[in-house]
Formats: C-alpha cells, sequence, structure tokens
C-alpha cells in the first residue's frame, strides 16, 4: 500500500511539470519574438504612412511599363517611401533659411484663419514642440510626479503652467499614456500635491514609452 501511495502522487505530478515546461518555454520565446515583432510592425506602420503620401505620384508612371498590379504597387511604395523622405528633407532645409521661414509664416497665418483647421493645427504644432523641446517660451520642459488615479499613486507628468482658482494654485499638467505619449490627460493638480523631478523631457519619454523598464540614470526625486 505504501508504495501505491507514492506512485500515484509521481503520476499526477509527471503532467503538470511537462505543462510547466511548455508554459516556460513558449513564454521565453513570446519575450524574445514580442518585441521584434512589435518593431518590426511600428516600423511597417511608419513605410505604410511615409509611403502613401507620395503614391499618386508613382502609381501611374509605373502603369506604363508593366501591367502586373502586385509589381507596381510594391515598386510605388519603395520609390514613394525614398521621394517622401527627400521631400521632408527638403522641407527641413528649405524652413531653416531665410527665405524658407518667411513663406512659412506667411501660409501658417492663413493657415491658422481657418475655422477649426486653425485651432486643430495650432493645438498639434504646440504639442510637436512641446516633445521636440522646441519651444522653449513655454513652461514645457518640467517633468513631475502627479497623484493619479489616487493620492497613493503617482504618474510621470509633462508641467505646462499655472493657474489661480479661488484663491489656490494649481499646476497644468500633461500626463502622456503608455506606450503612445502624444496622447493623455490635461489635468490641473495643486502646487502642494506635486513632485518635482530631475528627469529631462528625453527621459521621461523614454520611461514612459517603456513602460517603466528605461530608467533614468539620475534617478533620484
Amino acid at each position: 500500500m505504501a508504495n501505491d501511495n507514492s506512485y500515484e502522487p509521481k503520476q499526477e505530478q509527471e503532467p503538470k511539470g511537462i505543462v510547466n515546461f511548455f508554459r516556460q518555454l513558449f513564454i521565453s520565446g513570446l519575450l524574445v519574438l514580442l518585441p521584434l515583432w512589435l518593431t518590426v510592425w511600428v516600423i511597417a506602420v511608419i513605410f505604410g504612412w511615409i509611403s502613401a503620401f507620395s503614391m499618386p505620384v508613382f502609381s501611374p508612371i509605373l502603369k506604363i511599363f508593366t501591367s502586373d498590379s502586385a509589381w507596381i504597387i510594391a515598386l510605388a511604395k519603395i520609390a514613394s517611401f525614398f521621394l517622401t523622405l527627400i521631400i521632408i528633407c527638403f522641407v527641413g532645409y528649405f524652413t531653416n533659411k531665410v527665405l524658407g521661414r518667411t513663406i512659412l509664416k506667411y501660409f501658417e497665418v492663413i493657415f491658422i484663419k481657418l475655422p477649426l483647421v486653425g485651432t486643430i493645427y495650432t493645438s498639434l504644432k504646440k504639442l510637436f514642440s512641446f516633445f521636440s523641446g522646441k519651444d522653449t517660451k513655454m513652461n514645457f520642459q518640467k517633468v513631475v510626479f502627479i497623484p493619479f488615479p489616487n493620492k497613493n499613486s503617482y504618474c510621470a507628468a509633462f508641467s505646462t503652467g499655472e493657474k489661480i482658482i479661488n484663491g489656490q494654485k494649481y499646476i497644468t499638467v500633461f500626463m502622456p499614456t503608455t506606450p503612445n505619449p502624444t496622447t493623455g490627460f490635461l489635468m490641473l493638480i495643486k502646487e502642494e500635491d506635486i513632485i518635482e523631478s530631475n528627469y529631462t523631457v528625453e527621459e521621461a519619454l523614454q520611461y514612459i514609452i517603456s513602460a517603466g523598464i528605461i530608467k533614468p540614470a539620475k534617478d533620484n526625486l
């Protein structure tokens, strides 16, 4: 009887051991492949966005040389991708010159005056200036920690200004989401509830995008 009792648990434990073994293999493989898959996916999305910009130009031209739709689409995407990169670099070079900046400001004035379009454009321009660190006139370079979603938890946020409400000083903050920092919440937080940090904007963005895995070297609050 003793031998039978000692033998039965081994039969029950063996399948569990096999399941745990394959579970560990699956998790290990997933941890290796998931970052690679996400990287390829992000690159593919960016490639699609960029190539779509010049696709209307190349598609009619390539149809003259070949009738194979698959080749037309593939070649048009590749050619459009590089053409768009050239256009972006040219615009960057041109707008860095005095003449280019003057022309850009002229068109921006017209664009901003358009109903709704001007509001969206102005907001997006300030947002991208914030993330690029070019807007030095605004208090966009300060990284803070705010109580969210309750007083016992804190989230990284960017201080964007100040506001007085009923005699109480509040700090306007933009709290980005993980892993996409271009979306988030605009909140007013009491000044005494905010914890200041010595993070730079770049360090804070790395921290947010990586879900806290990449920590700033000077991690002292």
